[in-house]
């Protein structure tokens, strides 16, 4: 029987600090420092993995709608990009995570062309940035929540649970 994927990385976080960390000489500070970081992610990570497919799929659906919402507020040469993009991920596998990464590059790099514009040089309407802001603010929210692991939010005592955000 094989050991479940949290047991793998209780097993590698205790060979980090028990035989990796004490093995690195006292003046290697960066090694340490790494060895620190490995263990950090790695419990992030152990905490993290069974919500990931979720989260994942969740930073589609806004992607999606972002592109939605983007599409009915600018010209119609954008939103005719942001369309096809929109058509070329239809079909995607929401339970399957490459396919989902992929999803968000593809939808993304669709928003990314209609918020550059020609080089900057053609304005977005003002929907266009409430559309834009809104979607900022929710994103943003849900990556602090979903990093809060790491411990450096100042106010991630405050933030709500992971569940409220997937």
């Amino acid at each position: 029987m094989l050991p479940s994927v949290d047991v793998r990385f209780r097993n590698m976080m205790k060979a980090m600090q028990e035989v990796v960390a004490p093995a690195i000489p006292a003046d290697q500070k960066l090694a340490q420092e790494q060895v620190r970081l490995i263990v950090g992610h790695l419990a992030m990570l152990k905490d993290q993995w069974k919500d990931a497919v979720r989260y994942e799929a969740g930073s589609f659906r806004m992607m999606r709608e972002l592109a939605e919402a983007l599409a009915s507020e600018v010209d119609d040469e954008q939103a005719a990009g942001l369309r096809a993009a929109l058509a070329q991920v239809a079909d995607i596998d929401i339970y399957d995570i490459d396919a989902l990464n992929a999803g968000i590059c593809a939808v993304g790099a669709a928003v990314d062309k209609v918020i550059l514009g020609d080089e900057g040089s053609k304005p977005l309407p003002r929907g266009a940035w409430d559309v834009i802001l809104a979607y900022g603010e929710k994103d943003a929210l849900r990556s602090r929540v979903w990093f809060k692991g790491n411990g450096i939010d100042p106010d991630r005592d405050k933030l709500p649970p992971l569940e409220t955000v997937l």
